[in-house]
């Protein structure tokens, strides 16, 4: 700001602000001269108000001539301190009752009871009866003194005074401010222009830490690529190698079971793989069943032990009389496993390793009060916070590539939380690792065993209704069934099986696959339960998202890869159904 404009500010304020207190002062002077006006009017009309009100009360007494009655009437209006001279007058104008405060005799005549003076508010008020007037009222009502109305006004003049002055301390103030403000100004831009430097920066940065995490994603991928490459691999070379072994001539008996043996096992670890991709995703459809989770553990440790080696003691913690659990057998099987085998690399020199089982109270079961926690523990190496922190990733391994997939505990993990309930790990460096399962306790009892041996059944035989879009598939579905001694009716699409049943065609059980273009395997078993509800459907899939989302609807789901027995007894369990359904 230059010095003349400084000079002109200034100016213009010690001009504009004397004007304002002038104005304010006789805005003053006009609001106190006009409070007063209205204050003396309303005194006026409250004495008249008051006076009519009293010339109402006194009408009989003067009608009867009874005096006392209008004393009387007169006295009860002494309660009030501003109340100076009441009096009542007859037709003829004498006075009949009344008083004064200052003890003074009223005047006889009404005439005579009217003096002006300013510092009396007077009233007077016609009694009348039937229209006619028989007397009159007085009132005499005395003015606040002028002491008291100047204390009320001088608060007013209090206020003009402060404004006053508030006036002149911003008017010198206003000038002052305006040149702070121009300096604020110029540092505010200074800021903005640094702000819009640090805001580019800060971009740079995110863009930087993307780039990062990508690379990172793509590690990780990376490193699940090279696990299941291996592991595939592996598979693949014993089922190949047996399959080229089986063409060759001459083969023994021995030698022909054993390579079948292989790529039979071979399939089943594949599938076991492919399992556990989607139980770390929580896309794998379970199968719960009722589980006594001490009895199955007992039944594991001859399938674990050897597993361990023998530098590794393994020891078992079973609380007695568990509650029962309701999950996927399999699952179970291969998540305990996956805990034991992290334990088992955890101690290279060897050491021991304990599974235990307890109920629990425990808030990681969402809606469930009880839990039934299953624990791993190890004496091993342990693990540091930052990698304990992240063992539940998918696809982090602290193994080397070709060594480890990263989907072990996040099978685990998603397991436990696809059962609903949840995983935890605790460790410490050199002193070893406790991994728990916890998973809702079950409110339902096993059955108790019988003791009588079971009678084998034989297979029942019928009609199958398969419905598989994929040609090689559903060439070798049919060759099973027709192994299993059943007839097939096949049908490549939804639409193809709908139209066979509303022709008529008799079959006893539905087979179709879920994922098929058009129509899928559940919305094809919901139109033909409405057709014929009594009719046995059994849906089969790899993987389906809409299983995983939406549920089987009840429908038993044979899953991809499935041996022949499994297909065998559940088609069986079906057709007797079927039969006690019919029957």
């Amino acid at each position: 700001m230059s010095l003349s404009a400084g000079v002109r500010q200034r100016t213009g304020v010690a001009v504009v602000v004397p004007l304002v207190v002038v104005l304010i002062f006789a805005a003053a002077l006009w609001i106190i001269y006009q409070n007063e006006q209205s204050y003396r009017q309303e005194q006026a009309r409250a004495g008249q108000v008051q006076a009519e009100i009293l010339a109402a009360s006194v009408v009989a007494a003067l009608d009867f001539a009874d005096r006392s009655a209008a004393q009387e009437a007169v006295d009860a209006l002494q309660v009030s301190p501003q109340l100076r001279a009441v009096g009542i007058y007859d037709a003829h104008g004498r006075r009949f009752a009344g008083y004064h405060r200052t003890g003074a005799r009223l005047p006889d005549l009404l005439g005579d009871a009217v003096p002006p003076d300013a510092s009396l508010i007077q009233a007077t008020a016609p009694v009348t009866r039937g229209g006619a007037t028989i007397g009159s009222v007085y009132l005499a009502n005395a003015v606040d003194p002028l002491s008291r109305r100047l204390s009320r006004y001088a608060m007013i003049a209090l206020l003009v005074v402060m404004t006053s002055l508030v006036l002149a301390v911003l008017g010198h103030s206003q000038a002052e401010l305006r040149g702070v403000n121009r300096r604020l100004e110029s540092q505010a831009q200074t800021l903005a222009e640094a702000n819009s430097e640090l805001q580019f920066q800060m971009e740079e940065r995110s863009r930087t830490e993307e780039q990062l995490r990508q690379a990172q994603k793509m590690q990780a991928l990376g490193q699940l690529t090279g696990g299941i490459a291996h592991d595939f691999n592996n598979l693949m070379t014993v089922i190949q190698g047996s399959a080229d072994l089986l063409l060759r001539p001459n083969l023994t008996e021995e030698r022909r079971l054993r390579f079948v043996k292989a790529i039979i096992e071979g399939a089943e670890r594949a599938a076991l793989l492919t399992g556990q991709l989607l139980a770390f995703a929580r896309r794998q459809p379970l199968r719960p069943e009722l589980l006594d989770i001490n009895k199955r553990i007992e039944t594991m440790i001859v399938m674990l032990q050897p597993t361990l080696g023998p530098d590794i003691t393994l020891t078992l913690e079973l609380e007695e009389e568990l509650p029962c659990v309701e999950v996927d057998p399999g699952q179970f099987e291969a998540a305990l496993l996956n805990l034991v085998v992290n334990a088992r690399d955890a101690m290279p020199e060897g050491g021991t390793l304990t599974i235990a089982t307890r109920s629990v109270e425990d808030g990681d079961v969402g809606e469930h009060d009880r839990a039934v926690a299953i624990s791993v523990k190890d004496s091993g190496i342990g693990i540091s916070p930052e990698v304990r922190d992240r063992v539940f990733e998918p696809f982090y391994t602290t193994k080397t590539v070709g060594k480890g997939t990263g989907l072990g505990l996040s099978q685990v993990y998603g397991f436990a939380a696809q059962s609903g309930g949840g995983a935890r790990i605790e460790s410490e460096v050199g002193k070893g690792t406790t991994l728990t399962i916890l998973l809702p306790a079950s409110t339902r009892r096993l059955p108790l065993a019988t003791g009588e041996a079971r009678v084998a059944r034989k297979r029942r035989a019928g009609r199958i209704l398969l419905v598989e879009d994929n040609e090689e598939v559903g060439n070798f579905a049919e060759t099973m069934l027709f192994e299993l001694g059943h007839e097939v009716v096949r049908a490549r699409s939804g639409p193809e099986a709908l139209g066979l049943a509303d022709k008529g065609a008799s079959f006893d059980v539905v087979f179709t696959d879920v994922v098929m273009p058009g129509m899928t395997g559940i919305e094809l078993a919901g139109e033909l339960k409405q057709r014929r509800p009594r009719l046995p459907i059994i849906l089969t899939t790899g993987y389906s998202d809409k299983i995983v989302a939406a549920g089987s609807q009840g429908f038993p789901v044979v899953t991809k890869p499935y041996r022949l027995e499994t297909l065998a007894s559940t088609l069986d369990e079906a057709l007797g159904a079927r039969r006690v359904s019919a029957g």
